[in-house]
């Protein structure tokens, strides 16, 4: 007795399986998370000279970790966002608390610390 589904023997063999795609390369997760904290100290105030930093130390850690390995990662971009925006706010701020304090304790002249008093 034959079943319908029997293979026939003449039937030419499956040709094997190709090559296949290549592994396409992922994001890394501590650049994006050094990005979100170096922008989430942007509007931070004073908190900006705390979280700044960490978000620039994230951005270097993330971005020692792609160069090591440049085929698994993808975003470079978004771990030297990191770093630069990391160090730049909290520099801002540190020059506005400097600047403040200059000009209200009369060393920048006594045209600015007028305008205090008013």
């Amino acid at each position: 007795m034959t079943y319908p589904y029997d293979q026939n023997p003449y039937q030419q063999a499956p040709m094997p399986y190709g090559p296949g795609y290549p592994m396409m390369p992922r994001n890394n997760g501590m650049a994006i998370a050094s990005m979100c904290v170096s922008l989430a100290a942007i509007f931070t105030c004073y908190g900006a000279i705390l979280i700044g930093p960490v978000g620039a130390i994230l951005g270097h850690v993330s971005l020692r970790e792609i160069n090591r390995n440049p085929k698994a990662y993808t975003n470079r971009s978004m771990a030297l966002t990191g770093i630069i925006v990391g160090w730049v706010v909290p520099s801002l701020w540190l020059l506005f608390i400097t600047f403040m304090i200059l000009a209200a304790t009369g060393v920048l002249g006594t045209g600015i610390q007028s305008s205090f008093n008013d």
